[in-house]
């Protein structure tokens, strides 16, 4: 049996030579796809557009993917909801994987969405702030001890003695401390805050940790042990679609902002905008394809914790 024109033809010979039992009404069953939960790690914004992406242009219906999009927080650890069973794939921090591995907790990373780290040390562009070395003498907003390291890091890295600097803890949704100038140096992500100060009307300069040795891959998408063993099929199906997601993304960036802005309204369609270009040469560099891990770069970040024997990631699916 097979269809013609939309209509149902008997064939007893094609039923034997495919092998397939068809209904009487000539229905044909596809393979049911497979239910997939990704927990992302912050609320939704620009760093997780390969996801949103791939979901909207059907990257992941072609790959017979079904996803569902949990949407992370202040009090989700998105990783351990994979630990635990409650999601198929996660989006992780970099310090995650460590901890993860320091645990001996088989959480693998698949790919790495930043190459660079999107975090930023930035100031108004008329304080004169452009490297760690003007900011001697300066108020430096400190939102939490993960930050206050980025900065003492940075500022060592860059011969700064972290002593001359003036910290001053804030909590993190007052940048208006810094058009105020309560403080002359803020932190955040390349693809939220400077963006924010921008669209309030403020010109800034940002000086990435990065270029200073700090950081290190970021935005890490992790998946269970027992699912890369038992399923590989299926997380190199996430993975395809996921990367393609990306590509679309940096090729269509208008359409990716319209695509954002429905994930969340709360930011304007500019904001995505800015947002998505902002992160594109810290995802897209010239080096390596996207997603890429190097194992000497892991290997270091990982430091005493590392291991050859199990490194906790691969790049199989990227190769």
């Amino acid at each position: 049996m097979f269809i013609r024109k939309g209509r149902c033809v008997s064939s007893a010979l094609l039923l034997i030579l495919i092998g397939t039992l068809l209904s009487p009404g000539c229905l044909y069953s596809e393979t049911e796809p497979d239910q997939v939960t990704l927990q992302i790690n912050w609320y939704h914004e620009a760093e997780f557009a390969s996801y949103y992406v791939a979901a909207a242009k059907g990257f992941y219906q072609d790959e017979n993917i079904e996803i569902t999009i949990e949407e992370g927080g202040i009090g989700i650890s998105a990783y351990k909801r994979v630990l635990e069973g409650q999601a198929d794939f996660a989006v992780a921090t970099f310090y995650d994987q460590k901890k993860m591995l320091q645990a001996d907790e088989p959480g693998i990373t698949v790919m790495a969405t930043f190459q660079i780290p999107p975090t930023v040390l930035f100031a108004l562009a008329d304080s004169g702030i452009q490297a760690p070395q003007d900011m001697v003498g300066r108020k430096v907003a400190v939102k939490a001890s993960y930050w206050r390291s980025i900065i003492h890091d940075t500022l060592t890295n860059a011969g700064v003695d972290p002593s001359e600097i003036e910290e001053v803890e804030v909590d993190a949704d007052v940048i208006e401390m810094l058009y105020n100038e309560e403080v002359d140096v803020w932190t955040g992500y390349a693809h939220d805050e400077p963006i924010m100060a921008e669209l309030a009307g403020y010109e800034v300069s940002m000086i990435f940790p990065a270029y200073y040795g700090v950081g290190d891959y970021e935005g890490l998408l992790v998946v269970h042990q027992d699912t890369l063993d038992k399923d590989h099929d299926l997380v190199a199906r996430f993975v395809r679609a996921t990367l393609k997601g990306w590509q679309y993304a940096f090729e269509h960036a208008d359409e990716t902002a319209h695509i954002l802005h429905e994930w969340n309204p709360d930011s304007s369609l500019e904001f995505h905008t800015r947002a998505l270009r902002a992160l594109i040469p810290l995802v897209d560099t010239p080096q390596d394809p996207i997603g890429w891990i190097d194992d000497e770069r892991w290997q270091q970040g990982m430091g005493d914790l590392s291991s050859s024997e199990h490194p906790r990631y691969t790049i199989e699916f990227l190769e």
